[in-house]
C-alpha cells in the first residue's frame, strides 16, 4: 500500500511539473515550449548545429583566468559533459562575498519572501515558513564582479567555441542551498533530485562555489556522458528521478561528485544528467552564469525591483501589527 501511495504521489508532481511548462510556455513564449519538446532529442540537436549559422568570434583583452585553455575545456565538456577546475581568484570571490551580505536573497525565488542572508532564522519564523532555497536577483545589473565575469574573454571563448557560434548569456544566478529537513516536492522545486535541462538546443554553463563544499554541504553531482548518450525512455518522459534509476542505467562509474573550497569553478553541459545534493552540515552558495544560442527570456534571473519585499528585524517587533507589511 506505501509502495502504491509513493508511485502515485510520483505521478502527480511528475503531471504537475509537466501541465506548468505548458502554461509556462503557452502563456510566455511557444518558441520555447517548442524547443522543450524537441530539443531532448539527440537527432534534433544533431540537425540544428548540422544547420545553425557557424561564425565563432574572437574576444580580445585580458582574462581573470590567465593559464586556462579554452580548447582543452571545451573538449572536455564535448566529451564528458564536464571540465572541472576554473578556479575564481581571491579577489573576485571576496568581491561577490561581499556583495551577498550587502544585498537580501529571496527564499525559493519568491519576490515576497526577502532577507539578508544573516536575518534568515528570523525571517522564516516571520514568514513562517522554512527555505529550501534563496536567490538574489538582477544580479548582473548589481554586482559588477558578476557582470564582469559574464564579459570575461576566455569564458565568451569557451562559450562561442561549445556552441559553435556568438554566445548569448541567458541567465547569471546566485543562490543559497540551505541545511533544512525538506519535502521531496519541495527538493524537486529545488534542484535536488536527478534531472537535466533544456535550456536551448545548445547551451553551457559555468558554476562556481563561494563556499567550502564537501560530500555534506551541497555538492554537485553529475554523470558524466550523458549530454551525448541517453536511454529513449529518459528522453521521451523527462522528469526528475531518483538516484537508483539513474545509476543503474549508466553506471555507478560516471557518477562525478564535485568537492572543492570555495572559488572552485567548473564548466558543464547540463544536458548531462545532474542535481545538487541537499547540504547536510552547512549551506551552501553558489553562481551560475549560462550561455547558449538564443535567449527565450525565460532563464533569467531580473525581477522589476517594484515588487521586491525584504524582511527587516524591525518587523518582529511584537507591537507592530503583521497586516501592515
Amino acid at each position: 500500500m506505501f509502495l502504491g501511495f509513493y508511485w502515485l504521489r510520483e505521478l502527480y508532481h511528475d503531471a504537475y511539473d509537466s501541465g506548468y511548462e505548458w502554461f509556462r510556455g503557452l502563456t510566455r513564449n511557444p518558441r520555447w515550449l517548442i524547443m522543450r519538446r524537441l530539443a531532448r532529442f539527440e537527432g534534433v540537436r544533431s540537425l540544428f548545429r548540422r544547420f545553425q549559422s557557424r561564425s565563432i568570434p574572437q574576444f580580445s583583452g585580458e582574462s581573470i583566468f590567465p593559464h586556462a585553455a579554452s580548447e582543452f575545456i571545451v573538449q572536455s565538456v564535448a566529451n564528458d559533459g564536464l571540465y572541472l577546475g576554473l578556479n575564481l581568484p581571491s579577489e573576485q570571490l571576496q568581491d561577490i562575498i561581499a556583495y551577498t551580505k550587502q544585498y537580501p536573497c529571496y527564499g525559493d525565488r519568491k519576490p515576497e519572501y526577502g532577507f539578508h542572508y544573516a536575518q534568515k532564522l528570523d525571517a522564516e519564523q516571520w514568514y513562517e515558513r522554512k527555505f529550501v532555497t534563496a536567490n538574489y536577483f538582477n544580479t548582473i545589473e548589481t554586482c559588477p564582479t558578476i557582470a564582469q565575469l559574464s564579459r570575461d574573454p576566455l569564458i565568451l571563448s569557451i562559450a562561442a567555441q561549445y556552441l559553435g557560434t556568438t554566445p548569448v548569456l541567458i541567465s547569471s544566478h546566485l543562490w543559497w542551498s540551505f541545511v533544512t529537513d525538506a519535502s521531496v516536492q519541495a527538493r524537486r522545486k529545488a534542484a535536488q533530485l536527478f534531472h537535466y535541462d533544456l535550456d536551448d538546443y545548445r547551451f553551457i554553463k559555468f558554476f562556481f562555489y563561494l563556499t567550502n563544499v564537501d560530500g555534506l554541504s551541497g555538492a554537485h553531482a553529475c554523470v558524466q556522458g550523458t549530454h551525448r548518450r541517453k536511454k529513449l525512455r529518459h528522453e521521451l518522459n523527462r522528469k526528475r528521478f531518483r538516484d537508483s534509476e539513474i545509476i543503474d542505467a549508466y553506471g555507478i562509474e560516471n557518477l562525478v561528485t564535485i568537492r572543492g573550497s570555495a572559488g572552485f569553478g567548473f564548466v558543464e553541459d547540463t544536458l548531462c544528467f545532474h542535481k545538487g545534493m541537499p547540504p547536510i552540515w552547512h549551506d551552501r552558495l553558489m553562481l551560475q552564469l549560462e550561455f547558449a544560442t538564443c535567449d527565450y527570456q525565460m532563464q533569467h534571473d531580473r525581477v522589476d525591483p517594484r515588487s521586491l519585499f525584504v524582511y527587516s528585524a524591525y518587523l518582529n517587533d511584537p507591537t507592530l501589527n503583521r497586516s501592515n507589511f
